[in-house]
């Protein structure tokens, strides 16, 4: 999954109020905290929502308390945006030189989860919208990171009428190890093994569904009794690993046999893959 995080830097206190004199992006930038954050909203301004976050980029010390109050906002695109910062706040990047600030809070993960369904906005004029933070992807690997914290956030999004979040859900879960979700993320997640005209959601699903540990054999067993070709295989493969992992290269090249989906490893379940963009995700039927 290729990390493609804004990195959103820190904000400016001084004396008790807060610096209006920021430093330019490209434009003239003399914006308030205040007014940038009021920047996010889907305003139908092409670029004006990624011109006050790099302004904010531009920033000593983070609004931390004044974007935590955003995540409150009625306006979905703010939010959006107000949850990327505060992440980028509190879980820096390794290759970034930053101390984390500010923190994952119950309201930050419920406006994640949120914003994993889909967003396919349009601007004012009709073409695309600015928002290009990839907030579903982001917030999968995030939520992954935090799948026991909010597992029950997650549980509710299996259910959720949007597939790309119930789908984003099911990976967090199993990505996360949350093997209390196991049954009903993994009845999500079966019916991305099977031959289908969405590229690698497969493979993904494989390596979800396995995170669950042995408590989904039950269920893996059960589906092979309608299988595809190919879901048969990732099937059995899953039993394979799950029974006994590979420990070897070549026990690991061996298991290549059930393995289809992908080129880049030989075992989806158990390798860490190399490619991770999930640019795959608009294949998802609605």
């Amino acid at each position: 999954m290729g990390r493609l995080i804004y990195m959103l830097a820190m904000g400016v206190l001084a004396s008790g109020a807060w610096a209006d004199d920021l430093r330019s992006v490209g434009v003239a930038a003399t914006r308030s905290v205040s007014e940038l954050i009021e920047a996010f909203r889907d305003d139908g301004v092409r670029g004006n929502a990624m011109r006050a976050a790099r302004e904010i980029d531009r920033l000593d010390e983070p609004p931390i308390a004044m974007l935590q109050a955003a995540l409150d906002s009625d306006d979905w695109q703010q939010r959006q945006y107000v949850a990327n910062l505060l992440w980028s706040f509190a879980e820096p990047p390794p290759w970034v030189d930053r101390k984390p600030a500010g923190r994952v809070t119950r309201r930050l993960l419920e406006v994640t989860v949120e914003g994993l369904a889909r967003d396919e906005w349009r601007a004012a004029d009709g073409g695309r919208a600015e928002f290009s933070i990839r907030n579903a992807a982001l917030g999968f690997r995030r939520l992954s990171v935090h799948a026991h914290a909010a597992r029950d956030l997650l549980d509710d999004g299996l259910r959720s009428k949007d597939s790309q979040q119930r789908f984003l859900c099911a990976l967090a879960l199993g990505y996360g190890g949350v093997s209390e979700s196991a049954e009903p993320a993994a009845r999500v997640l079966l019916p991305h093994l099977r031959d289908n005209r969405i590229p690698e959601d497969a493979k993904w699903s494989v390596a979800a569904i396995y995170g669950f540990g042995p408590v989904v054999r039950p269920q893996l067993m059960r589906a092979l009794g309608d299988a595809d070709m190919q879901q048969a295989d990732l099937l059995l493969l899953l039993l394979s690993d799950l029974e006994d992992p590979p420990e070897t290269a070549k026990e690991l090249e061996d298991r290549s046999r059930f393995n289809k989906v992908t080129r880049l490893v030989h075992d989806p379940a158990v390798e860490q893959q190399a490619d991770r963009s999930m640019w795959w995700l608009r294949y998802l039927p609605e």
